[in-house]
């Protein structure tokens, strides 16, 4: 600690409240820095996991809130024309990113990535939570406000394995480099390639170079884990060179293949593996792609020492990170679930879960569409992948706060959407869905809201009309 002294030790988070951000902003307490940070007033999801770490948090952005001269982390959402940026370079204060701030403090560690358009939250949080139960007591960094049976979403261990989920977005304003190539990774799981953020990404192909840029990044002695199922991971496992890789997935051709899944109010896996059975496996998380998840944290664990009889127990006790097939509750007896979902791929493999977890309910999707550019680009796939919902209630574009504005509105959706699902509602703010839905749901009807932005408030709107 002595050492730390000698170097400014005062870190301030601009931008705090984001997922990542506000799980680092947690580990850098927990290694001695003091940690400040600022935001926009409004409440977010980590709002309360802050609070309880007794991180000071202003409200709005000041250059007042940087007088102490702190070392600058900064979110990829915020960017020069930031009031605390400008003071910053205004007072010269070393400003970085959050994935180079993360990458510093998982150099002393074995590095773990969980990588892939979809499933990243889910599979670092279970893979997290199996270390844990193994007594490996793992550090780890993961894209959910809180997850049930770890004491945050941000935390260092005494062990020597370092989790993280490792995003593909840029790590900044004025860098497009994606952020986990910052990360000194031994092993990597990729769960899924294809073309997300189309405000950095033009092609599926742009993409593919990104992931293939982490796979070479690997050392020799270290594991890529592959689910082949998607045609660029397997393009991409085919490209290894000498670097170990397992691979995984529903396929044949896999080396861990997911078999017997049977979904109902628990879902029930095993794995084939070298004409062996593993297995089979009992677990709370719904959906096909949770098996695969799951898979991908099990041969991990595996790979690292962790017994079949310590995986089976921890499978059996993980619920799930907040936000990912979440139960909030009931309202008049229909069951409200809230999800992250936000891609085509997710919200149709969502859908397709409820749909296998309450066979005889009334799906309902309440969807409210996360940035312009996706929304933009994907308008065609959004459309599709709502049609396996009984009902569709659409909510106006949540604006992300790296893109405030954009050349599509939610009336290009409906458009596309109206000709396929003519029954489909509308409704530009969650209390008017709220409205819309305290008279038309009962116990024959479930609900989920998704999205990336602030769905979830629909159930809060509805457990107000209640009392």
């Amino acid at each position: 600690m002595a050492k730390r002294a000698e170097v400014n030790n005062k870190l301030h988070f601009i931008g705090i409240k984001g997922m990542g951000m506000s799980g680092l902003a947690i580990m850098a307490k927990e290694l001695g820095y003091i940690v400040t940070g600022s935001d926009t007033a409004e409440e977010f999801p980590t709002s309360e996991v802050l609070r309880q770490s007794n991180i000071t948090v202003f409200d709005g952005f000041d250059p007042v809130n940087l007088k102490d001269k702190p070392r600058i982390v900064l979110s990829a959402a915020f960017g020069s024309e930031n009031l605390e940026v400008k003071e910053a370079k205004r007072l010269r204060l070393e400003v970085k990113t959050f994935s180079e701030i993360l990458g510093e403090l998982m150099a002393k560690f074995e590095g773990i990535g969980v990588a892939g358009v979809h499933g990243k939250t889910t599979t670092s949080a279970l893979l997290a939570f199996i270390l844990q139960e193994a007594g490996f007591a793992p550090s780890y960094m993961i894209g959910a406000p809180y997850v049930p049976g770890l004491p945050a979403n941000g935390h260092i261990g005494q062990g020597k394995y370092f989790i993280v989920e490792s995003d593909e977005y840029k790590k900044s304003e004025e860098s497009n480099e994606p952020k986990f190539l910052d990360f000194p990774l031994k092993h990597v799981i990729i769960t899924s390639i294809e073309l997300d953020h189309p405000d950095m990404y033009q092609t599926a192909e742009e993409v593919y170079q990104a992931f293939y840029r982490l796979s070479i990044k690997i050392p020799r002695d270290g594991t890529i884990i592959a689910c082949i199922d998607w045609p660029l991971v397997r393009r991409l496992v085919s490209r290894r060179v000498d670097r170990p890789c397992l691979t995984y997935g529903l396929d044949s051709s896999a080396q861990f293949q997911v078999i017997e899944v049977n979904e109902g109010e628990n879902m029930t896996f095993s794995i084939l593996h070298e004409e062996k059975k593993i297995g089979p496996f009992t677990t709370k998380l719904a959906g096909v792609y949770n098996a695969l998840n799951a898979t991908a944290a099990i041969i991990v664990a595996r790979h690292l020492g962790v017994t079949e009889s310590v995986i089976t127990r921890a499978l059996r006790k993980f619920v799930g990170p907040m936000r990912r097939f979440q139960i909030l509750g009931e309202y008049n007896g229909a069951v409200i679930i809230d999800d992250y979902a936000h891609h085509p791929t997710a919200i149709k493999a969502v859908i397709d879960a409820a749909h296998k977890r309450f066979p005889t309910k009334n799906i309902t999707v309440v969807f409210q569409p996360h940035t312009y550019s996706r929304t933009g680009r994907l308008l065609n796939e959004f459309a599709e992948s709502l049609l396996g919902a009984d009902k569709v209630i659409l909510l106006n574009i949540f604006a992300s706060a790296r893109e405030k504005s954009g050349y599509v509105t939610i009336e290009a959706l409906i458009k596309v959407l109206k000709p396929l699902k003519p029954d489909m509602e509308y409704r530009p703010t969650t209390e008017e869905v709220a409205k819309l839905l305290s008279g038309s749901i009962d116990g024959d009807d479930v609900v989920l809201l998704l999205g990336a932005g602030d769905v979830y408030k629909v159930y809060q709107q509805l457990s107000r009309t209640d009392t």
